[in-house]
């Protein structure tokens, strides 16, 4: 038979992933009678894509305190649970910690879910209150040149989300990470969004954008190699170090233009050769060659 409860704590001492759950028809709300801790720990049933061994497959630690689940009783005494679901819903009233059937610790359901699916914002393609929000009044901007001392600015590409229910496959933990996978029609994205801001985004039409609002490091221990069909900007607000321990060879077809706001150092050990086909220009106050 199965039963329907609330899980009243997730701080499994052995760390499987059990949950202490206060089961309807089983146990009493009345926690002067069964305490949180003196319900029993349930186990969970994992799905048979998760190996559940040796740390192969997925971690099972999805349920909250005051999340609705589903599960059995292995033994006619009902203390050996078990639960295989979570159940959604629309919660009425936020929790009250001294009653069983409530979180203990008085969080979920957040305060602003109140009366509100239990479904993820994004998912429902609501976009207030949502990163899709956050993102589009967050917009980046970037200065480059365009030659002749010319310049123009070019703006983060907007976030393209028109989430349609149910179309939208949403992951998002409690911190505030989340992971989507579109499939709306015509608005298809993969993001992985971090709580900090940053974000990498696949946009419909293959456009990837990708945010850091901190520190980036990319270490390549092999080839790099980097194919651009169309033009290449840059923006480096602040300095710029660049060490090549072996040869650089640049080849440019068209025109190239370098100008420096201030001094100009050119130091080589070796040789210099200058090539050039009608003449070389040299506009200078004084010119010291020695």
């Amino acid at each position: 038979m199965m039963y329907q409860g609330v899980v009243e704590d997730r701080n499994d001492p052995l760390q499987l992933g059990r949950v202490r759950v206060r089961f309807v028809g089983i146990h009493t709300e009345d926690k002067q009678k069964i305490a949180t801790e003196d319900l029993p720990w349930a186990y969970p049933i994992q799905p048979i894509t998760s190996a559940a061994m040796s740390g192969i497959g997925e971690t099972p630690l999805g349920p909250v305190e005051g999340t609705w689940v589903v599960g059995y009783f292995r033994d006619e005494h009902f203390q050996q649970p078990v639960y295989f679901g979570t159940l959604a819903g629309i919660p009425q009233e936020e929790s009250d910690p001294a009653t069983g059937f409530n979180d203990p610790t008085g969080k979920y359901p957040l305060s602003d879910f109140v009366g509100e699916a239990d479904t993820n914002r994004l998912a429902r393609g609501e976009e207030a209150g949502t990163i899709a929000e956050a993102k589009k009044n967050n917009i980046d901007t970037l200065t480059t040149t365009t030659g002749g001392g010319q310049s123009e600015d070019r703006d983060e590409p907007e976030t393209p989300y028109a989430a349609q229910y149910p179309f939208n496959h949403v992951k998002q933990t409690e911190s505030g990470h989340i992971v989507e996978f579109d499939d709306t029609a015509g608005a298809e994205r993969i993001q992985t969004y971090h709580k900090s801001g940053t974000f990498e985004e696949i946009h419909p039409d293959g456009t990837r954008v990708l945010k850091v609002v901190a520190k980036n490091y990319t270490a390549i221990l092999g080839d790099n190699d980097i194919h651009i069909v169309g033009n290449a900007s840059g923006q480096v607000e602040g300095g710029m170090n660049l060490l090549i321990n072996g040869d650089v060879n640049l080849k440019v077809d068209g025109d190239m233009e370098t100008k420096v706001g201030g001094d100009y150092k050119l130091d080589v050990s070796g040789k210099i050769t200058l090539k050039a086909g009608p003449e070389i220009k040299a506009n200078a106050g004084t010119i010291n060659l020695n």
